[in-house]
This record gives structure tokens, sequence and C-alpha cells, in this order.
């Protein structure tokens, strides 16, 4: 059984983070720009949007929780309204290494 672990922050707090996220030693970590609005929104912005990131790990379902918690110590480092986490099901993921 497989989970993904998502977090959204804000783009300016990947900095602070990058390399304890790195720290972490898994096999893969996906980043991708992303735009929404949460507890901020852009009045600059005909949509209300802004520029953030969505950092997405895919491991087993046994060390989602544990990539999970640390996001969301992580998120405690970033600006307000950061640091969203998530843990989503993967019913079938197709990959040839073993994740961890």
């Amino acid at each position: 059984m497989y989970s993904k672990v998502v977090m959204i922050l804000n783009i300016s707090d990947y900095g602070l983070i990058a390399a304890e996220v790195q720290s972490l030693n898994i096999p893969g970590v996906s980043v991708s720009k992303v735009m929404g609005y949460g507890t901020y929104i852009n009045e600059f912005n005909d949509y209300g949007l802004c520029d953030s990131l969505k950092v997405e790990v895919y491991t087993s379902a046994d060390e989602a929780q544990r990539i999970a918690e640390f996001f969301s110590q992580l998120a405690r480092k970033m600006t307000e309204g950061g640091g969203v986490v998530a843990i989503e099901p993967v019913t079938s993921l197709l990959n040839n290494k073993k994740l961890t």
C-alpha cells in the first residue's frame, strides 16, 4: 500500500526548508510551482491567486505519517498561512524501485 504526502507552501519559504527536505533521504521528491489561494489572497491578481510550491513524496503507507509529521514541523518555520500538509492514498503505483 502506498501514499502520497503533499505539502503546499509559500514560494518564498522553500529556501528555508530545502536542505531539511533533502535530509529525509527518500528516493524521490517532486517540487512544482502552483497557483492558488488560502489564508492569503493576492488582491493584485484578478482571481486572487498567488504563487506557491507543492512538494510531493510517494512512499509506503507506513512511512507517510512520519514524513507528514516532519513536513508539519517544517511548517512552523514558514511564513504565516504556509505549510498545508496532507496524506493521500495511492491505489496503484507503477515504479521500478522499491519505495521506503
